[in-house]
């Protein structure tokens, strides 16, 4: 039996499993390097066995907060004492890895000591973000340390994120559909990754632009697996994360005592508020109260006024927004109807577009 095939048959028992995943120190390292060293074998047709594989040495990483060894990066300096931008779970600065610009994100430390959360949070999206390769999605180069922080390497974008790249940029020379074609794509890779991947926090601070001026999906810090969810925590009107909240689908705005998870359809709502076309999400309003009010009657935002958003887009965007998350189409159905957006029929787009306003008037 191969060793992929042991595993298998390991994980696939509970007890086993979590003594597997319990494993610290030393131990935990010879694994999660095994693991990795299978998942990058090329000449290996790992099948049914890369999911589970996958998922374990994720779960491992956080568990333990340790990493592959081979994502260990040793020629980092940061440029800058100052960071360019700042999150929940760290600080990014702007750096240099072997003559080449890089950012590096480096994990928050309050007081003397580092917030165990955030450290296997770091650990968790290093794993996880080390197994996405696509083009519509930030590379990743690496794990590197400073001063006993854990700080996670990727390309320096230039451009910055779709926020700043929309201000700073005249508007006759955004590509627009361009944009929300990569970010679509982007997201269906996500979802269509075994094991499934649910971002859990698109939003344009989370968006990156090459340098060829093309959107990519970055900060994985909030993913989740989706056969392993978590609840997700109810937003209310003390909330002061104002771009996250924006863009939480209504049935995140929970009053009930039930659990409510982030998943697939809670990403395409989040693609829905992206804000490509007039710079801001579309229920933003000054009153962060209304706003959040908007969002959970699945009320219909106003249509910006842009000539690249036409019947057929607007039309694509209401259905993200759907009030029924059953309703919302899928990832790969919105990267299908980007892909082919100029071959619909405009009646059909009328029609669709009018029934949606009936549905949601009352």
């Amino acid at each position: 039996m191969s060793i992929a095939a042991w595993l298998y048959v390991l994980l696939g028992d509970c007890e086993w499993r979590r003594l597997f995943l319990d494993q610290k120190d030393h131990r935990a390292q010879s694994l999660l390097n095994l693991m990795q060293e299978l998942l990058d074998d090329a000449s290996l047709d790992l099948g049914k066995f890369r999911s589970p594989l996958t998922t374990a040495l994720v779960r491992l990483s956080r568990n333990s907060v340790l990493y592959p060894e081979r994502l260990l990066l040793r020629d980092v300096s940061i440029k800058c004492l100052l960071p360019v931008a700042s999150g929940g779970y760290g600080d990014v600065y702007q750096g240099d890895s072997g003559g080449r610009a890089v950012a590096v994100k480096m994990m928050q430390v309050y007081g003397c000591s580092t917030d165990e959360r955030i450290m296997k949070a770091f650990a968790k999206e290093a794993v996880l973000w080390a197994q996405l390769s696509s083009p519509h999605i930030l590379p990743f180069y690496g794990v590197h340390t400073i001063k006993d922080r854990l700080c996670l390497i990727s390309p320096w974008m230039k451009n910055g994120t779709l926020t700043q790249y929309l201000n700073k940029t005249p508007r006759k020379k955004i590509d627009r559909i361009s944009l929300v074609s990569d970010i679509a794509f982007g997201l269906d890779y996500l979802h269509s990754f075994d094991p499934q991947i649910i971002h859990g926090d698109l939003k344009g601070a989370n968006i990156l632009i090459t340098d060829h001026h093309r959107a990519c999906v970055a900060d994985f810090g909030l993913c989740l697996l989706a056969w392993n969810p978590t609840p997700q925590i109810t937003m209310t009107a003390s909330s002061n994360n104002h771009g996250t909240s924006l863009g939480i689908s209504p049935e995140l705005f929970n009053d009930d005592e039930e659990c409510v998870y982030r998943n697939c359809a809670t990403d395409v709502y989040a693609f829905g508020c992206v804000q490509i076309f007039n710079g801001q999400p579309p229920f933003f309003d000054p009153h962060l109260n209304k706003a959040r009010i908007d969002i959970k009657e699945s009320r219909i935002p106003p249509r910006p006024a842009h000539r690249d958003l036409d019947d057929t887009l607007w039309m694509l965007i209401l259905q993200c927004l759907h009030k029924d998350p059953l309703s919302r189409p899928s990832t790969s159905e919105v990267a299908q109807q980007l892909s082919s957006r100029y071959n619909l029929d405009f009646c059909f787009v009328s029609t669709v577009l009018n029934v949606y306003s009936s549905q949601h008037m009352d």
